[in-house]
């Protein structure tokens, strides 16, 4: 995954590109922009687009690569709003490497 932002983490900080909520339910109900601001800032899921030199250097056995999908801290990190030329906003969280909690693997069924 590449990083658009320009952000470059430094010492052990990573950027997570975090994966955005649907603005309506299901029902086709819209969520008021205020609740789902606090709902994305609770969302734990994104893939991890950057990572410092020195992150992970401290870690013992597996540890996230760029691309992979991770689940981390409920309101870790710093929060960037980004906005694409052509008007698509995508949210990243800058936060520590301790913030990641797990990697997402896909299982496939034998």
């Amino acid at each position: 995954m590449m990083n658009p932002t320009g952000i470059v983490p430094v010492e052990f900080k990573v950027l997570i590109k975090v994966n955005l909520l649907e603005d309506k339910t299901t029902g086709g109900l819209w969520i008021p922009e205020t609740s789902l601001d606090r709902q994305q800032m609770a969302h734990d899921k994104g893939v991890l687009v950057a990572v410092s030199d020195m992150a992970f250097s401290d870690w013992q056995g597996q540890h996230p690569e760029v691309g992979d999908e991770v689940i981390f801290n409920r309101y870790a990190g710093s929060v960037i709003h980004f906005q694409r030329e052509n008007g698509d906003r995508e949210q990243f969280r800058l936060c520590n490497d301790k913030d990641i909690c797990a990697i997402i693997q896909l299982v496939t069924p034998d």
